[in-house]
């Protein structure tokens, strides 16, 4: 078989593979890969870091893409709204359960036997029983 003499030149083949990408991680800085302080963003026109507070002045420029925008700020009244649908929710469900309980429970008609005594008709027998 013909693989013997392939061997030593894949084996060369990677080696080199594996050099090319070495030399090219290792040589030109990327954009994301800069270590720029907060509010500042790699440009690799200018080779430096630039602030991000020019981007609304300079949209276009190459920095202001690896500028994060800023959070659209929170809405003030949402845990006031939250807590008062979930507590309405809590008193309509409590006061549902209650009337429920209040129809559907068992009623005793009668907690005492009533017995009928005595008449002329009827001669001392319960007529409950």
């Amino acid at each position: 078989m013909a693989l013997g003499p392939l061997r030593p030149l894949l084996r060369l083949l990677v080696l080199g593979l594996w050099l090319a990408l070495l030399c090219a991680a290792a040589g030109e800085r990327t954009p994301g890969a800069a270590p720029c302080p907060r509010g500042t963003s790699w440009s690799s026109d200018l080779d430096k870091c630039m602030d991000c507070a020019s981007c609304p002045v300079r949209p276009r420029s190459d920095f202001c893409l690896g500028c994060a925008t800023a959070p659209p700020a929170p809405f003030p009244l949402l845990w006031p709204i939250l807590g008062g649908a979930l507590s309405l929710a809590l008193v309509v469900g409590l006061l549902s359960g209650f009337l429920v309980w209040r129809r559907c429970r068992r009623r005793e008609k009668f907690t005492t036997p009533i017995e009928e005594t005595g008449g002329e008709g009827c001669p001392g027998v319960a007529l409950i029983q």
